[in-house]
């Protein structure tokens, strides 16, 4: 998919427009409250799509396919993303389309998620959009609007890096958890170190086709694809770029590299897999191989560069595995069924050994076709997996860890043709369990927050994943900062092979503010896998408001619109507090022009609130800044009471905050039409130079965009005051700019009107949901009658000038214009 941005045919119900581009594409329905989901394929000649709802079978899962637990709690989300630690020990995934979140779970554990954030974040297709380090020392996912950075031990995150522009990104994770690195549609790169510095920042051409994002286990080699090329940075520096495909058939699946980025490998709809080598200078073509089929999806090197694996669809998809130093492939595997069984996503052990391989599966509900397999890079008959009869839905998403010993995977509960939620994440064995192995599973007690004087009584969750009884330790230690507040050990004994035993550990009462730290671990003696051994929460003890977001004022703002301005704020603290919020409004003297405060009712720790303040009007054009602050007793961070915006007037009429929600067209072909009223803010008489559309489609045109005045409440269509035509964007998502040069001399409401052609492909126009909303937005066709559309602000702007046009012609005289009084005319 191109965008996260869903497009939507008006009339009937929310749809995927099919773009020009070859590759895969969502629909989404709103059942009973509930969101569902099927995907349609276009391939260049044809949409590929099937619409039937289907229920999701109770079925066993054989125990012979090394199977260690399955989680199908959904709540109605899809797994569109997933990782394993590379030690095999933690599994990170990624819930979309209803109660989206991120989970963290013990591989050899339960099938209870460590710990779960709640949160809607960024995808693309093959299942990596998500990291993890070697160890979970570090996780890492991208929302719309920011980079999230957690470890394994916590769903408080270490930190939160906010991108400049919204929209969306994908963030990746070297093998040793030091670097991050970020990528966004608006094009910008960003290299982080484990503590959320930024290292360096870059640029890349066409965010808005982002499909994946790679990096080097040092951090100085990431790889950006997107449609239909890769670039790849070195030290923030570009290397070069790469051609995948052509503009309109290229990929929906990230480029890879090595371990130490010497190799990369890309894949295309035209059927190609292709090895680069660098040379010191540049990325040469190593070998090209065609597998067909007819497209080639995801695409995996081992990080020691030995192996190179690709999946194919979107029928009949089969995995393919190379030895990087040929183009001739060592095998393939085509057992995943007939229609519908495109290969999704495949994962490579660390020196390519054993090969994990996620697939849609036919569309068959049963059979002993498989949606998952692992294969030993030695032969395609598959030691292990998943078949139809166990598994009813398509698999979006799979990993291996480095050893091959554990693989997880992750999709969808029914097939990905069909309409349907709920979805599943696997944890699956390829070797042995360790003999000894203990660790803590579980903090009951404290919570993320605790205040000074209340009593705690710390617990927690012990559990033995290996195959003996064990008798062993268990620590709970209390610290602030370095400083160690208590240390205290109990006694575990006879703790027999898949159990647990929850702890109680001495009550402890804090009595100053500050963070706590609470650490609990185990230690057995001749344990082999010590990293699930201990747990940790960071308690917070203390008040403490945040200013988080001014929003309106939007980056531009029409000259004389009044609106309510608007700041959120956040209760980080552990107590229940109500906030005082105060915003400032400074003109480009630094001028104080404006100035309100509100005070909230009581907000709950972590949570949010908006405070409406008075209204203010924009009164020039050029740049003004707003301040936010906050107020509350005993606050204990005082970095986060204030944000502030840049923002601008503008002579642009603007009902919209810059950014598409969604796109939107009739979809009837059938005079269809788009209407938006506009409210001129300037005192006749001034002029309408012109306006501009956001499209989701490049040099597709409207045949007509009419300039309009009003009359009684819609738009007069029979007397134009402007009409341009064929009006589009070379670029998309994007503006469509248009002229008109029309001068207004009364105060009355003027309308844009957008005429799709009868023959239109669905060509969208760009959406704002947020609030505040203007209700100017309405449609029609021959079929349908002229209504209000009351869910978003259409992005349609006009641009009014305090300037007349003076060419106009008012008897068959040009008119002059000269400086009076002039001593050289007379």
């Amino acid at each position: 998919m191109i965008r996260k941005t869903f497009y939507f045919l008006l009339l009937i119900f929310p749809v995927v427009v099919i773009s020009k581009e070859v590759g895969i594409f969502l629909e989404e329905k709103i059942i009973n409250g509930k969101k569902f989901i099927h995907h349609t394929l276009f391939d260049g000649n044809k949409e590929i799509s099937l619409d039937e709802i289907s229920k999701t079978p109770s079925l066993s899962f054989c125990p012979e396919t090394g199977l260690i637990w399955v989680d199908r709690n959904h709540r109605a989300a899809i797994v569109q993303s997933i990782d394993i630690t590379d030690d095999g020990m933690g599994i990170f995934a990624n819930w979309y389309l209803n109660n989206e979140r991120a989970s963290f779970y013990r591989t050899i554990g339960s099938n209870s998620p460590l710990w779960e954030y709640s949160g809607s974040f960024y995808w693309t297709y093959g299942g990596h959009s998500i990291g993890a380090s070697y160890n979970g020392s570090g996780l890492v996912l991208s929302s719309q609007s920011s980079c999230y950075y957690w470890n394994k031990n916590s769903s408080f995150p270490i930190w939160i890096y906010n991108y400049p522009i919204t929209g969306g990104g994908i963030s990746k994770i070297s093998y040793d958890g030091n670097y991050v690195a970020s990528a966004t549609i608006s094009g910008d790169l960003f290299l982080f170190d484990k503590e959320g510095n930024l290292i360096w920042q870059a640029n890349f051409s066409e965010g808005n086709r982002l499909q994946g994002l790679d990096i080097s286990n040092d951090g100085s080699i990431v790889v950006v694809t997107v449609y239909d090329s890769c670039f790849i940075f070195e030290n923030g520096v570009r290397r070069g770029a790469l051609p995948i495909g052509t503009y309109n058939c290229g990929t929906q699946y990230a480029a890879k590299i090595s371990y130490d980025g010497r190799l990369l490998v890309t894949g295309d709809y035209y059927g190609y897999v292709k090895l680069y080598y660098w040379n010191g200078s540049s990325y040469q073509l190593k070998w090209s191989s065609l597998v067909g089929n007819p497209w080639v999806t995801d695409v995996a090197i081992s990080k020691d560069g030995s192996t190179i694996a690709c999946g194919t669809g979107y029928a009949n998809g089969k995995v393919v595995v190379f030895d990087s130093s040929s183009a001739t492939p060592l095998w393939s595997y085509q057992g995943y069924g007939g229609y519908g069984a495109m290969v999704s996503s495949v994962a490579l052990s660390y020196d390519g050994s054993f090969i994990a391989t996620a697939s849609w599966g036919d569309t068959a509900q049963t059979g002993s076709f498989y949606v998952f397999t692992i294969h030993h890079k030695s032969s395609n008959i598959p030691i292990t997996g998943i078949t139809r009869n166990q598994e009813p839905g398509s698999l979006f998403a799979c990993d291996i860890s480095s050893d091959g010993s554990y693989a997880t995977c992750g999709g969808k509960a029914v097939h990905a043709y069909r309409l349907g939620n709920g979805g599943e994440v696997y944890s699956i064995t390829i070797r042995r369990r360790p003999k000894l192995n203990v660790g803590t599973t579980n903090i009951l007690s404290p919570s993320r927050h605790i205040r000074v004087n209340e009593t705690i009584t710390p617990q927690a969750q012990f559990y033995n994943f290996g195959d003996s009884t064990v008798n062993f330790y268990a620590y709970s230690i209390i610290k602030v900062n370095d400083t160690i507040l208590r240390k205290e050990s109990l006694l575990i004994t006879s703790l027999g092979p898949n159990s647990s035993r929850i702890l109680t550990f001495s009550n402890f009462t804090p009595s100053f503010y500050s963070y706590y730290d609470f650490l609990f671990y185990t230690n057995l003696i001749g344990d082999t896998y010590p990293y699930d051994d201990s747990l940790s929460i960071k308690s917070k003890c203390f008040h403490d408001a945040e200013a988080k977001l001014i929003n309106p004022p939007f980056s531009e703002m029409t000259v004389g619109y009044t609106f309510p301005c608007k700041l959120t704020i956040k209760n980080n603290g552990s107590y229940n507090d109500s906030i005082k919020g105060i915003l400032i409004i400074k003109d480009s003297l630094n001028n104080e022009i404006y100035i309100d405060s509100a005070v909230s009712p009581i907000i709950y720790p972590e949570q949010e609130y908006t405070l409406t303040l008075r209204n203010f009007a924009i009164p020039y054009v050029g740049s003004l800044k707003a301040e936010g602050k906050v107020r509350v007793n005993d606050d204990f961070i005082s970095s986060n009471d204030t944000i502030s915006k840049n923002f601008v007037g503008s002579y642009e009429i603007i009902y919209d905050d810059g950014l598409a929600d969604a796109y939107y067209w009739v979809g009837r072909l059938n005079n269809d039409k788009f209407y938006v009223r506009f409210t001129p803010t300037l005192t006749p008489p001034f002029s309408i130079t012109g306006g501009r559309v956001m499209v989701n489609m490049a040099n597709t045109p409207f045949d007509y965009i009419l300039l309009c005045k009003d009359e009684n409440g819609r738009p007069d269509t029979t007397n134009p005051l402007a009409r341009v035509e064929n009006i589009s964007s070379p670029n998309a998502p994007s503006w469509a700019n248009f002229l008109f040069n029309v001068n207004i001399y009364s105060s009355t409401d003027l309308w844009v009107v957008l005429h799709w052609p009868n023959n239109s492909p669905a060509l969208g126009v760009g959406a704002d949901a947020n609030e505040p909303r203007d209700y100017r937005s309405y449609w029609s066709s021959n079929v349908d009658t002229f209504q209000l559309w009351q869910f978003h602000d259409w992005m349609v702007r006009i641009t009014q000038s305090p300037q007349v046009v003076i060419n106009e012609n008012l008897s068959k005289e040009k008119k002059k214009v000269s400086i009076s009084p002039n001593p050289f005319f007379k």
